[in-house]
């Protein structure tokens, strides 16, 4: 029988994302480190959207 990669337990904790081979932990690092980067982005173009206008 047959079983997809990341149906069982993958790679450093069970999900999908570990079947890349990388850890879970570099995967909830990577997306926390984005989301700050994102949220940084957003605040820096709403103040200078705000002294343009």
């Amino acid at each position: 029988m047959y079983r997809a990669p990341g149906a069982g337990l993958g790679v450093g904790g069970g999900t999908a994302l570990a079947v890349t081979g990388a850890d879970v932990g570099w995967w909830i690092a990577l997306g926390i480190a984005l989301l700050i980067t994102g949220v940084l982005l957003l605040r820096a173009a709403r103040r200078r959207r705000s002294a343009a206008g």
